[in-house]
């Protein structure tokens, strides 16, 4: 047998095999033999089947499991424990002939690490928000913390842009204006101050009262290659039975104690409170910002080769992540592999983060050590009524949650680690903002690009 191992690019090599019917005899004579006991065919005894009739029945497909058998050896034993290559992926049978009583001739397609060194990346600036929460956004989230506690109660009055109202809708036939049969229902709630509600249907209930009724002509979209159309509209009656307003409570010590579960009464307290959780909030977004700018930067300064076979899990991966987010099946008629080939760049992105990464985990000899995960232990139990130990015993015994931990406090280090790699720019939100726009013109914002005047999450009192 023969073996050769060749370059075909950076990344990517090709086992070629060549062996002869007298190299695979016994391994394909003992396969046949094992296939003659479990074949029963009329007129014979069972495993009393003539060797001759069973290779005319199954010689191919033994054959070609035979060969398969031994490439996968020669594959373990040339590459895998050569300890020559770092193999990615699965690797790819390119060719296979081989017939009984015939010579095998074979290829396999590995993909590697592609070898690469991290660019100094002195110089290289990427901007970081540096926010301090205004009295005014203080205010404005005691507001919103007012409002979700507020009762609604009825008005009679014009609905205005903040108000509720609720209304039964009743479908109509365009050519006849008929009411049609079935296309109605009753007590549906509209908040005039949902940005995500239809404009068309804000409108029209925007100064209405009870007893009132409008119509409205609601466009019927249609997407055509990605182009969004409206082909027609459906009418509906809208029948204004009620109109609601939020009623504030009072900033006074009961409101206070009802948001904080008696933790707190004093207002001023709750806005302190409010300003700490907005901080928070504003700095772990941040981070999320800084992070996802470094790895975009990093990225585009290391073009590396990727590896088919790498390629081909990750889009594979996108395809799984959409099944699941569709409830564990795709649609029928879904272009699936339209839609691995729209995730191919991605795909290339996202792998060339991996070998970067590892690379710094590499240069930097960064590691998760007990000390690391003792100090998550206490900072877990400092929020319940339960000691760091307890907590260290919760994730030993739960594998999965140890493994999530240590991904966790790794990624911490990678990140702490491009810091320190990066010269870090430190902008108020204004000159932040206009940063990122700058950075996005001509081009749009890349995707997975913090969008300028992104919000943080609005604080919540427990």
């Amino acid at each position: 047998m023969q073996t050769q191992i060749k370059q075909i690019n950076e990344v990517e090599y090709e086992l070629e095999i060549e062996a002869t019917a007298e190299d695979l005899k016994a391994d394909f004579d003992k396969a046949l033999r094992a296939q003659r006991a479990r074949t029963e065919l009329r007129g014979f005894r069972p495993g009393k089947v003539p060797l001759s009739l069973v290779k005319k029945l199954y010689g191919q497909a033994i054959g070609e499991a035979i060969g398969l058998e031994r490439v996968q050896q020669v594959y373990e034993t040339e590459v895998l424990e050569s300890g020559t290559y770092r193999v990615l992926g699965q690797p790819t049978v390119t060719r296979l002939d081989y017939t009984p009583d015939g010579d095998l001739r074979a290829a396999v397609r590995f993909g590697v690490r592609p070898a690469f060194e991290l660019k100094d990346l002195k110089g290289e600036q990427v901007p970081r928000l540096v926010h301090e929460v205004s009295d005014e956004e203080v205010e404005k989230a005691l507001e919103n913390l007012r409002k979700k506690e507020a009762d609604l109660v009825p008005v009679d009055e014009p609905a205005g842009p903040e108000d509720y109202v609720i209304a039964d809708v009743q479908g109509i036939d365009e050519a006849t204006g008929m009411p049609l049969i079935g296309s109605k229902d009753e007590d549906v709630e509209f908040f005039l101050g949902n940005e995500d509600l239809r404009p068309e249907i804000r409108q029209a209930l925007l100064g209405k009262k009870a007893g009132d009724t409008v119509q409205v002509h609601l466009p019927h979209d249609h997407d055509h290659d990605q182009v969004r159309t409206a082909d027609h509209t459906h009418t509906f009656r809208l029948s204004v039975k009620e109109v609601k307003r939020r009623d504030l409570p009072e900033l006074d010590e009961a409101f206070v104690r009802s948001v904080t579960g008696d933790r707190l009464d004093n207002p001023d307290d709750l806005r302190a409170e409010i300003r700490e959780e907005l901080n928070r909030l504003w700095a772990e977004k941040s981070r999320e910002f800084l992070e996802e700018l470094m790895i975009e930067r990093i990225v585009d300064l290391h073009p590396l080769p990727v590896p088919e076979s790498v390629i081909e899990v990750l889009q594979e991966a996108f395809v799984d992540e959409l099944r699941e987010m569709l409830g564990g099946k795709i649609p029928e008629g879904f272009d699936v592999a339209r839609y691995r080939e729209d995730q191919r760049e991605a795909a290339i992105r996202q792998a060339r983060w991996m070998f970067i990464r590892d690379k710094l985990i590499e240069e930097d000899g960064l590691q998760v050590t007990e000390e690391d995960r003792m100090a998550r232990y206490e900072a877990i139990a400092a929020g319940g009524n339960f000691t760091a130990e307890d907590v260290r015993n919760y994730y030993r015994a739960q594998r999965a949650l140890m493994e999530q931990l240590d991904r966790q406090l790794l990624d911490r280090k990678v990140y702490d680690a491009l810091v320190a790699r990066f010269d870090i720019v430190d902008l108020d939100r204004e000159a932040y903002e206009a940063e990122l726009k700058a950075r996005s013109e001509p081009e749009t914002v890349a995707a997975g690009q913090p969008e300028a005047g992104t919000e943080p999450p609005a604080a919540g009192q427990g």
